[in-house]
């Protein structure tokens, strides 16, 4: 600091920006800290990780679902009962037990 305060003449502007940049230079080396930096919010996990965690929360969602359609309670509604009748082709009830079995399954692997 002292040589580039030798040969210069400077204003008072100039002076306190040397004196505030030198400062914050010494105050990182002393606290170890470096620049600020902003942080994205980006999801750590990969996208792959991702997927297959929705799959499964997905599967387990139509698991619950169709063992609530089992013991014949009706806070399944008819609209998602019906879908989900139709996805795994059942007409009727009577194959839900093989169903369940699948999906626990997949769920497991």
């Amino acid at each position: 600091m002292e040589e580039m305060l030798d040969g210069k003449d400077l204003n008072i502007t100039e002076l306190d920006r040397l004196i505030c940049a030198a400062a914050t230079v010494i105050t990182e080396e002393i606290n170890g800290t470096e620049e600020y930096k902003l942080e994205t919010r980006r999801s750590k996990t990969p996208p792959w990780v991702r997927r297959i965690q929705g799959s499964t929360n997905d599967i387990r969602k139509e698991l619950s679902a169709l063992v609530e359609i089992k013991r014949d309670n009706r806070t399944v509604q008819n609209t998602k009962r019906i879908r989900l009748l139709k996805k795994y082709n059942m007409e009727k009830k009577e194959n839900l037990d093989k169903v369940i079995e699948e999906l626990k399954q997949n769920l497991s692997a």
